[in-house]
């Protein structure tokens, strides 16, 4: 990886090395990465759990459709079907969030 040139080897205890992949699990980060936020000084946090990222996926794909109407609200098409999928599509919006909020 260009900029890393520096390779280096580190011996740890049992505990230590427990630790961090200890670290590592929880993360999701692969030793080095861990290693290299650990010396930038960033707190390492606990992966977001695989459903999380899901709704937060499906937060955008739904408002990538929000957008498209909006474009064509915009433009002067939009047609009555497209105001009521609007509203539907905001209310969907509004629930996944607040699924999002409660975790």
């Amino acid at each position: 990886m260009p900029g890393r040139t520096h390779m280096i080897s580190v011996r740890l205890t049992d505990a230590e090395r427990r630790k961090l992949s200890q670290i590592c699990a929880v993360s999701g980060l692969p030793v080095s990465a861990a290693i290299r936020e650990m010396i930038g000084g960033v707190t390492i946090r606990q992966r977001p759990p695989q459903e999380l990222h899901d709704l937060y996926v499906e937060i955008n794909r739904i408002g990538n459709n929000i957008n498209q109407i909006a474009r064509k609200a915009n433009a002067g098409f939009a047609t009555k079907d497209d105001m009521r999928e609007l509203l539907f599509l905001m209310k969907a919006i509004e629930q996944k969030m607040a699924k999002v909020a409660e975790q």
